[in-house]
């Protein structure tokens, strides 16, 4: 029973240096497209039902969103980098290295609880006035987010735990388990909202009570499937030692996203106040649109999620003509989704903006700032494939520094120089120029890195004579 189970976990481990590669992205990346689209529906979903509690309840949500973006970062760097570290150890055939790089990933959830709860609760009331929350806003936001932070270990382990199991070759099951999790809290949301029954209406405060239930529930199935014997993972007590080299190798790829979890913070940070002030109508225009944002760039984030594994694989088995179509069809896998989200957007951005209960007075600037907000939503599928590529080959620098040159150099500065000059417009268009900016930096990289590992060779004579240089 043993053997059959190893074997086939060396199976699921091989294919993905063997199997072609639409079907292997096919395979890896639609869960974890699922996986991601299915996290994100946890805030939309609030945010559609919270609309329905009036303005300030959903500028509360706005408020608090920063902080929701830097916990999901610290997890998904936390999960990209354990997923990176496992699959190339896959690649090298050292599967007791990859036991125990998931066993550190499982302690990491623990601690990071812990750092966030003693860092957070303590500072609730300063943290979301950096965030711009004043007043009642406020009174609702520090309702609404502290239930959140109390019970974030389950939030953690459902991300962190997602990707473990994916890296070792049964996404379908990660999928299965988020599903499950979110149409959980979809059902659960309105009964702790508006109460029904015996459950009292909790307003703002329930819809993080029903994302708690929801997540806490998904932890549990993933728990209860990685030690049963099912599973074919050989953990073992001293696996769970926080391993220095371990952690070192997590988070010298996963850094990327924790850099982004700190800058999108500080960034957010800004654009919630400048949003403010200009009243709470804008402030809760700017949560629904950072949410929708976040929303479309799911699916390409769950592109490069299935991707990172595959490239880790491949370039620890060092073939490089298999990384560079992965990248290719990644990329043009994702171009299909961002055009079609564009399309979609410019041309019904009303019906997007309705179903968050906006009034007619905010639907009519809505639809003017959802039209500016996404004209470049388009390359969001190429955009982030670069940041994965890195992360998948064991480079975390560059990884990192795109995440920071998107918020810190790029957006940050646009949205100081352009919404003072030119008001709530300059703010709308900060966000699809610093897409722009950072869509060609990190192609450019990309680039200059496959030219670096011989992923692609670029003969100098014929570049001359396609130039007509001597």
């Amino acid at each position: 029973m043993d053997n059959n189970i190893k074997e086939q976990n060396q199976y699921r481990s091989a294919i993905m240096g063997t199997d072609p590669i639409w079907p292997l992205l096919f395979k890896f990346s639609g869960p974890a497209i699922i996986s991601m689209t299915v996290a994100s529906t946890y805030n939309i979903v609030d945010a559609v039902f919270v609309g329905r509690l009036g303005t300030e309840a959903l500028a509360a949500l706005s408020v608090t969103y920063p902080l929701s973006l830097s916990f999901l970062a610290i997890a998904a760097g936390t999960g990209v980098g354990a997923t990176s570290l496992i699959s190339r150890y896959l690649g090298k055939s050292e599967r007791v290295e990859s036991y125990k790089a998931a066993s550190v990933a499982i302690t990491l959830c623990l601690i990071l609880s812990l750092c966030v709860i003693l860092s957070c609760l303590p500072n609730m009331k300063p943290l979301l006035t950096a965030l711009g929350a004043q007043n009642s806003v406020l009174l609702l936001a520090e309702e609404y987010i502290s239930v959140q932070i109390k019970l974030i270990v389950f939030y953690y382990i459902t991300m962190v735990l997602g990707h473990v199991i994916r890296a070792f070759g049964n996404p379908m099951f990660s999928s299965t388990v988020m599903i499950m999790s979110s149409l959980s809290n979809i059902i659960l949301d309105p009964l702790f909202i508006f109460g029904l029954g015996p459950i009292p209406a909790m307003g703002v405060k329930g819809a993080a009570v029903a994302t708690v239930i929801a997540q806490a529930m998904s932890s549990i199935i993933y728990l209860c499937y990685l030690f049963s014997k099912s599973s074919g993972y050989k953990f073992s007590a001293r696996y769970f030692i926080p391993y220095p080299k371990v952690v070192y190798e997590i988070y010298r790829i996963g850094f990327a996203s924790i850099v982004r979890s700190g800058v999108q913070f500080l960034v957010m940070g800004v654009i919630n106040r400048e949003a403010a002030s200009h009243g709470v109508v804008t402030l809760a225009l700017i949560g629904v649109l950072i949410r929708l944002g976040r929303f479309v760039q799911m699916p390409a984030i769950g592109i490069g999620q299935g991707l990172l594994p595959l490239i880790g694989f491949n370039f620890g088995a060092q073939k490089m003509k298999r990384v560079k179509e992965l990248v290719y069809k990644a990329s043009f896998s994702g171009s299909i989704w961002s055009w079609l989200c564009w399309a979609l957007i410019m041309i019904f951005p009303g019906y997007v903006l309705a179903a968050f209960g906006l009034d007619s007075t905010i639907l009519k600037d809505g639809v003017y700032a959802v039209r500016l907000y996404f004209c470049c939503i388009f390359i969001i599928g190429v955009q982030m494939v670069p940041g994965f590529f890195f992360q998948g080959i064991g480079q975390g620098f560059p990884a990192s520094m795109l995440s920071a040159a998107k918020f810190l150099i790029f957006l940050l500065p646009l949205i100081l120089f352009l919404t003072p000059a030119y008001g709530v417009t300059g703010l709308w268009v900060s966000f699809p120029i610093a897409d722009m900016l950072t869509f060609f930096a990190g192609l450019i990289w990309m680039l200059l890195e496959f030219r670096k590992q011989g992923i692609i060779c670029i003969d100098k004579q014929k570049l001359h004579e396609l130039i007509g240089t001597n």
